[in-house]
């Protein structure tokens, strides 16, 4: 093996990076301001270690928090990149899903493969760093807040902090695969109004029940308007999670909204997705009824490195280090997903999806330590050889 394999893997112990995992883990996700305790887990377990610290709030009490352990500049800087709110299935968990526990070699918890697992082997990565010795650049940790729909944190990290060059690998779960791709994701809402009566005068009613399940009927068998792009060949795709209407069993539904998701492929946009929704809209709606349709969130499509010095990297630190080269990818689940590798890429940066766990939204979410730990082992040793050695 590669002496600074070896070293990168001998530096980070399993241990350590289950106790900063569980940590993470252990913080309640359904607090929307989970992200500042968090912030302070992962800030002072590197500033203890020598990094250089910024913790920065970017709205009240939700922080990003950015690392850098400095290099000797003969190559430009890696990015580590992962969110720090976590979304947590809300039932159904044997154990409490914020008392995270071990068994069969797994890690379980709330949020420990979105992605707060991958969040703990980099923060674990940047830790050994400050004492591994020299780099060949900087190592830069991305800790940021509110990923959900729109990627804030992600986005206000690089735009006050950057780098606008360099590398970038974004921790997001690819089962220790290097993910090259994903599409972007509209979120949108449809509103109808109507009028209130009670079944026994209903006739005197707007009903708004009718034409939501119409439009859901008429949307979910649509095809938007799109180039296909190779990467992406599932894409788009469409969900629509919620059709709220009326408030009584025995009352005309006098409002309705429905909210969906699509998952689109480069080269589409808001205004044209909105427009082709509103046709359908207005295609079942009945005159009497009001309607609107808002795009609510947008986050940017990735179309990331598929080869290089980043590539050759992992592949090498993944093969030595965990025993096994990562396939290259750009298969579903990851092809669905919204990632803030968008950003990075966006900012300039040569970058990648790869990190520890194959997320599902499910109870009793778990990740496999040792390659939780060994997913910490590869960023330090990418690192490490990246660009020199």
């Amino acid at each position: 093996m590669n002496q600074r394999f070896e070293r990168a893997a001998a530096a980070i112990e399993t241990r350590r990076v289950v106790e900063i995992a569980r940590a993470l883990c252990s913080v309640p996700s359904d607090d929307p301001q989970a992200e500042g305790p968090r912030a302070e887990i992962i800030a002072e377990a590197l500033e203890r270690a020598g990094a250089d610290v910024h913790v920065a709030d970017v709205v009240a009490g939700r922080p990003n928090v950015i690392a850098r352990v400095k290099g000797e500049g003969r190559r430009p800087p890696l990015v580590l990149q992962g969110h720090i709110d976590a979304g947590v299935y809300p039932s159904g968990w044997t154990h409490s899903a914020h008392s995270p526990w071990e068994s069969g070699g797994r890690l379980y918890g709330g949020g420990i493969t979105d992605m707060l697992g991958g969040v703990a082997a980099m923060v674990a990565a940047v830790e050994a760093a400050a004492g591994f010795g020299p780099l060949p650049g900087d190592l830069i940790l991305h800790a940021t807040m509110y990923h959900d729909g729109i990627g804030l944190g992600a986005k206000y990290a690089l735009a006050t902090e950057g780098p606008g060059e360099g590398y970038g690998i974004c921790g997001e779960p690819s089962d220790l695969n290097i993910h090259t791709g994903n599409g972007g994701a509209f979120k949108f809402e449809i509103t109808l109004t109507g009028s209130p009566a009670h079944v026994s005068r209903m006739e005197s009613a707007v009903d708004t029940l009718r034409p939501a399940a119409a439009i859901y009927n008429k949307l979910v068998d649509h095809e938007f308007a799109h180039q296909p792009e190779p990467r992406l060949p599932d894409l788009p795709r469409l969900l629509i999670g919620e059709l709220k209407a009326g408030s009584s069993p025995a009352a005309v539904a006098e409002s309705a909204t429905i909210t969906g998701d699509l998952r689109y492929v480069p080269g589409m946009d808001r205004t044209t997705v909105r427009q082709e929704i509103l046709d359908i809209v207005q295609s079942v709606v009945p005159g009497d009824v009001g309607h609107r349709v808002r795009i609510i969130g947008v986050h940017q499509p990735f179309l990331g490195a598929t080869s290089g010095p980043l590539v050759d990297a992992i592949s090498a630190a993944q093969t030595a280090i965990v025993g096994h080269a990562p396939r290259v990818t750009n298969e579903l689940p990851g092809q669905a997903f919204v990632t803030d590798a968008a950003d990075l890429a966006a900012a300039g940066l040569e970058t990648v999806v790869y990190g520890v766990g194959a997320w599902y939204y499910a109870p009793d979410e778990w990740v496999w330590i040792d390659h939780l730990a060994g997913s910490a082992r590869v960023y330090l040793a990418v690192a490490a050889t990246l660009g020199g050695y």
